[in-house]
């Protein structure tokens, strides 16, 4: 059951769908919701390299620093307004320093955290897949959902499956969280041979199955990269939401989920629900 959700927030487009899908979950469930924004220290102070002045390095840092510390206060007020729009109760926290360690450590009281994409603590500085998004996707110790440019809120759920320790655990916190009850399920599973990818859903379908989850399984033998296939996959299915575990150690779940994370969480073709 979901009681608390962290929502990074940010001012880009992947960040209001963000902000949508936070709210949506937050009244379905009557979870609380949290509210973070900051200045990442961390990057903001670093020695820039090629020969840059000192003194030009202090002007553009101390810019950079004004420019996210006016983002965050842009960020709260706006944030305020919807939690008011939204009948949610409004609870905030802003930081300055490592974000990772901020995030880990807000994290600690939450079930989910929500972000966008491309959510960055450095000004005007925007980047296809910030630094601070991949570690969360590595070190978190709760599950994301990271959301891209579109809102897809009615479609079906999409779960790139293959088997492997990241990939059950993103399924057991899918399902235990209760996100999502009343969608359609797609297990699908990618790999090589026909005979061996037909079996690897079956395991995830009939767990699903037996928490009221209405699923269907699809496994296909293919050499394309997974990623290429999952899009097609979400497209075609009409999906909202692709849940799947990333950064797998195994060599098929780093075929699967090693560069196909990389490149599906810097254009998501749809929210990504995702466990480590």
């Amino acid at each position: 059951m979901l009681r608390r959700i962290l929502l990074l927030l940010s001012e880009t487009p992947a960040g209001k769908v963000a902000r949508q899908c936070a709210f949506r979950l937050a009244r379905a469930d009557n979870a609380e919701l949290m509210g973070i924004a900051g200045v990442d220290l961390a990057y903001i102070d670093a020695p820039m390299v090629g020969g840059i002045g000192t003194t030009y390095r202090w002007q553009a840092g101390q810019e950079l620093k004004k420019q996210a510390s006016e983002t965050s206060v842009r960020l709260r007020d706006a944030y305020e307004r919807e939690c008011k729009t939204n009948s949610v109760a409004f609870e905030w926290q802003d930081f300055e320093g490592d974000p990772v360690e901020a995030l880990q450590a807000a994290s600690e009281r939450s079930d989910l955290i929500v972000m966008g994409h491309d959510t960055g603590f450095r000004g005007n500085i925007r980047e296809r897949l910030p630094d601070t998004i991949e570690a969360l996707c590595r070190m978190s110790p709760r599950p994301l959902i990271v959301c891209g440019d579109e809102d897809h809120a009615d479609a079906d759920i999409l779960i790139a499956y293959d088997a492997s320790p990241p990939a059950m655990r993103a399924v057991q916190l899918f399902a235990l969280l209760g996100l999502w009850p009343r969608k359609r399920v797609h297990v699908v599973a990618i790999g090589t041979e026909k005979a061996t990818v037909d079996r690897v859903p079956v395991g995830a379908a009939q767990y699903l199955r037996g928490r009221g989850y209405d699923v269907e399984t699809v496994s296909i033998a293919t050499r394309a990269h997974p990623a290429d296939v999952l899009r097609i996959e979400v497209a075609d299915r009409k999906c909202g939401i692709l849940v799947m575990g990333v950064y797998g150690h195994s060599s098929l779940a780093d075929r699967l989920f090693g560069s196909t994370t990389t490149r599906l969480l810097e254009e998501p073709p749809c929210a990504l629900f995702v466990s480590h």
